[in-house]
């Protein structure tokens, strides 16, 4: 038996080619991230008889879909939901339902940061707008200096404009 189980391991050991320090330069992260998303229990590298981690690319892959959620600023505590839902359930229904819900309520985010991002692109457009009519003014930057400017009327077309444009107006 315990030669099988040697075989498994280097069946194993070799379809995992990767340490901690190759993945993490590979993913432009730390060793210290991946090791926290392992104590998390979003990931299992395999461990040599060393105790060396050994990443697969399928572990590549997962790591990957976490970096891609987290840059979203999905919160860790989502990341690892959908990331144990299924080991955690009894059944694959009590599963499927953990992860249907998980999923919906992260599309009822994205939806709502890709609304707050269309926003913002608005309002980016509309402040780029008023700064292009002051390409080549020759004043000063300051409200005192650009009262009687067109541009100071337009002000509230942006709210970003707003952060931008001279605080003693304000």
């Amino acid at each position: 038996m315990r030669n099988k189980e040697q075989q498994t391991d280097t069946a194993e050991q070799n379809r995992c080619a990767y340490k901690i320090g190759e993945v993490a330069e590979r993913l432009n992260t730390t060793p210290r991230t991946l090791r926290f998303y392992e104590e998390q229990g979003m990931l299992t590298p395999f461990r040599s008889a060393k105790g060396t981690r050994l990443y697969s690319d399928d572990d590549i892959a997962r790591l990957e879909i976490i970096q891609h959620l987290v840059r979203l600023d999905v919160p860790l505590r989502t990341v690892r939901e959908l990331a144990v839902a299924r080991p955690d359930s009894r059944s694959g229904d009590e599963a499927s339902h953990k992860v249907f819900e998980l999923l919906n309520a992260l599309r009822t985010d994205v939806e709502n940061k890709k609304r707050e991002c269309e926003d913002a692109q608005q309002q980016i457009s509309a402040a780029m707008q008023l700064v292009e009519q002051c390409f080549g003014c020759r004043k000063k930057p300051t409200f005192q200096d650009c009262k009687d400017c067109s541009v100071a009327g337009q002000i509230n077309r942006s709210r970003l404009f707003q952060l931008i444009w001279d605080q003693a107006q304000a």
